[in-house]
């Protein structure tokens, strides 16, 4: 922020107050050029500036209608520092409905290129406009992911496990206010938007909520969850005044407590824990999470159970599932620590 408070981000000058919008170029491919979308919005007084970053998976739409709610409902006036909004940062993925790119070459997972390479993949090339125009000029970001096509919901914050220090605690704050319920220390290296943020020295969290082409109101849900979540963000930020909103506890875990029951035979999943409700609640070991019915022969194939007594943070709608999908986790009870 300089110190006349305009804020200069992604070729942008937006003064106090304001809003604005821009379509970043990325480059010219062979369907056209290639541009991302970026949304500013400048408090009417200075602070940080705070940015939400949507669609680095392709098929992880959903937060999207969390961002745009934020967008229109944000007053400038209430605002200390500023919000930055990318609604679809992997437009490739996005318009073909994908994790990924669909480029003939390697590098092809934005949550794996910052940041970024301008000679690169094509995915690479987005990165590194990225992180040139807005992750360099940001003080603090939040990674919205959800599950994808393959039918999972998801319900946690994700905290660098390589973090240290002032940047662990800053980073661990924003993770606890979304208010998930539980905050995964998980595996995010610098390749990743909150590695990138984290190795620069500044806070970032990741956060896995909701699916897609769920019911409207599991939609609904979700939505305000994530909106609330990112207003406690920018209120712990000191963005919007007042404090965190928190729905209960908050709990701890780490890459060893994390415990999966996932399908070893491919068929159609029947969840029976696919529910609002179901994420963050208490599950025992052995307890029936969902079945595979095989789709040729009609007979129930596979027992998906609870390998523990733990917290349900992903689970999945019924569907088809391939052998070796990703199924139900929890965060086993023995090493759950109460934040």
């Amino acid at each position: 922020m300089s110190d006349n408070n305009v804020l200069r981000i992604a070729g942008l000058e937006v003064a106090p107050g304001q809003r604005a919008s821009t379509l970043l170029h990325v480059t010219r491919t062979l369907r056209g050029d290639l541009a991302v979308p970026v949304h500013v919005i400048n408090g009417a007084r200075p602070g940080k500036v705070f940015a939400v970053l949507c669609n680095v998976h392709g098929d992880e739409a959903m937060p999207l209608l969390s961002a745009l709610q934020l967008w229109r409902e944000t007053d400038p006036a209430a605002m200390r520092g500023a919000l930055v909004i990318l609604p679809v940062c992997n437009p490739l993925a996005f318009s073909d409905f994908r994790r990924e790119s669909a480029e003939q070459r390697e590098n092809t997972d934005l949550h794996r290129c910052f940041p970024g390479n301008a000679r690169g993949s094509v995915t690479e090339m987005i990165a590194r406009v990225l992180t040139d125009q807005v992750l360099d000029h940001v003080d603090a970001l939040c990674d919205m992911h959800s599950g994808g096509q393959g039918g999972r919901i998801h319900q946690r914050a994700d905290l660098n496990e390589d973090a240290t220090g002032e940047v662990r605690e800053a980073s661990l704050q924003l993770c606890r206010v979304f208010g998930t319920g539980v905050v995964h220390v998980n595996f995010l290296p610098p390749s990743t938007a909150v590695g990138y943020l984290n190795s620069t020295g500044r806070p970032a969290a990741g956060v896995e909520i909701g699916g897609t082409y769920m019911s409207g109101p599991m939609t609904e849900e979700f939505q305000a969850r994530v909106v609330r979540g990112l207003r406690n963000q920018m209120k712990a930020l000191g963005i919007l005044e007042g404090e965190p909103e928190l729905q209960g506890k908050q709990h701890l875990f780490t890459r060893r407590e994390r415990k999966e029951a996932n399908p070893t035979r491919g068929g159609y999943v029947i969840s029976l824990a696919n529910r609002v409700e179901d994420l963050g609640r208490r599950v025992k070991k052995g307890e029936k999470l969902g079945v595979v019915v095989d789709p040729y022969t009609l007979e129930e194939s596979e027992s998906l159970n609870a390998p523990c007594d733990g917290i349900l943070f992903f689970s999945r709608m019924s569907g088809p599932a391939e052998a070796g999908a990703k199924g139900y986790a929890i965060a086993d009870s023995a090493g759950v620590q109460e934040l």
